[in-house]
């Protein structure tokens, strides 16, 4: 076995993206790594998991392979490795307390594809941040043979901190590794990226997905995971939270809400049909309820432009393929993809939090459908 693929098959076997491990274990073993990298690519792709399989590769005290055994591979999996340090935006200091802090960290440290969330708090990575990293990163290694800090969602810096940032990316200490994530990468500063050899995730491959979930639960049903996968849109860390959390009765009000905005004749009477069913949900499910009509017409879409063999192997609603097979053929000149653009839209307007009534988006979003409708 060559020195490439051992390294590569040091790296942990649920973490996928075998491409990106080749690329990185040959600049690691021709001692080319550079001082920051930026992984960037859609949410749920992996690209914290990844990063800490990076963090052991530079730090395992067995030389050849990473060993995953070593107490220096073990303690960067437990979070708990002096010399690695995982930043995540978190709300300001005066909104968390010390142990929600810890609780956020040990959930990471259990599964580093699961988010940390902070109960709908605005989250951002400040100047305080930042400075304690520029000032740790000075002193000599505790333990390791690198200094790694992973800096999660690096879209969420403040401008401030961005610009520190900056200052130590232009100057970087010896034996310091950045690895910054996002899935934004057109929030990132130019000169950050500049800065950075940029690294591009895909999402993780419905295979893939299937390894380390069983890693994590590994008695459950795979067509029940198949289908979650496909829900979640190939989103590992939403895998995660549909298995944490009953879906379909989500997807069931979707379907209902569409059945009622095709069938009823006037749009005065929309709100009446539609409150009920959105009533006492959390925004989250209201966010979850729009995902997955936008997934249904996509569905729709990739129906009309494959054959029926061809797109039940692809459709996110792969349980459902004769329902919108018939919701096709009731309204088979609808513009899919504009309402796709309606609904992405209306997902913009959840997130924006001027915007504290999601009734009125889903009412605003119910009317604009219906009149899309031909009858």
């Amino acid at each position: 076995m060559s020195r490439v693929a051992q390294k590569i098959s040091a790296f942990s076997p649920q973490v996928g993206h075998l491409p990106i491990q080749q690329r990185i274990v040959n600049s690691f073993l021709q001692n080319r790594l550079p001082h920051a990298y930026l992984f960037y690519g859609p949410e749920g792709s992996g690209k914290e998991a990844f990063a800490l399989e990076v963090a052991k590769l530079v730090n395992c005290l067995d030389d050849e392979p990473v060993c995953q055994m070593c107490s220096a591979c073990q303690k960067i999996s437990r979070l708990q490795h002096p010399d690695v340090h995982y930043i995540f935006p978190t709300p300001a200091t005066a909104n968390i307390k010390p142990e929600e802090f810890a609780d956020a960290l040990q959930r990471k440290a259990e599964n580093p594809y699961q988010s940390v969330s902070f109960g709908g708090k605005n989250v951002f990575i400040g100047i305080d941040t930042i400075r304690e990293l520029k000032h740790e990163a000075a002193f000599k290694l505790y333990e390791g043979k690198r200094k790694v800090y992973i800096l999660a969602e690096a879209d969420r810096m403040r401008p401030e901190a961005a610009n520190a940032l900056l200052k130590l990316l232009e100057e970087p200490p010896p034996n310091l590794m950045l690895i910054l994530t996002t899935a934004s990468i057109h929030r990132i500063l130019p000169t950050i990226k500049s800065r950075c050899q940029l690294v591009r995730f895909s999402h993780l491959t419905e295979s893939e997905i299937l390894e380390i979930v069983r890693r994590y639960d590994p008695e459950l049903d795979d067509d029940q995971l198949t289908l979650l996968i496909r829900l979640a849109g190939y989103n590992i860390r939403r895998v995660f939270e549909f298995l944490e959390k009953d879906v379909f009765p989500i997807r069931e009000a979707m379907l209902e809400f569409l059945r009622k905005t095709v069938t009823i004749q006037r749009s005065q009477e929309l709100m009446a049909i539609i409150e009920p069913l959105v009533q006492k949900k959390e925004p989250d499910d209201i966010r979850l309820l729009l995902w997955f009509m936008l997934l249904w017409f996509q569905d729709v879409l990739y129906l009309r432009t494959h054959p029926k063999e061809v797109a039940i192997e692809k459709i996110f609603h792969k349980d459902l393929i004769q329902n919108i097979e018939k919701f096709n053929d009731f309204v088979p000149e609808l513009p899919v993809q504009n309402v796709v653009w309606l609904i992405e839209d209306a997902l913009q307007q959840l997130e924006d939090p001027r915007n504290l009534n999601p009734l009125l988006i889903l009412m605003d979003l119910a009317i604009k459908l219906h009149s899309q409708m031909k009858f």
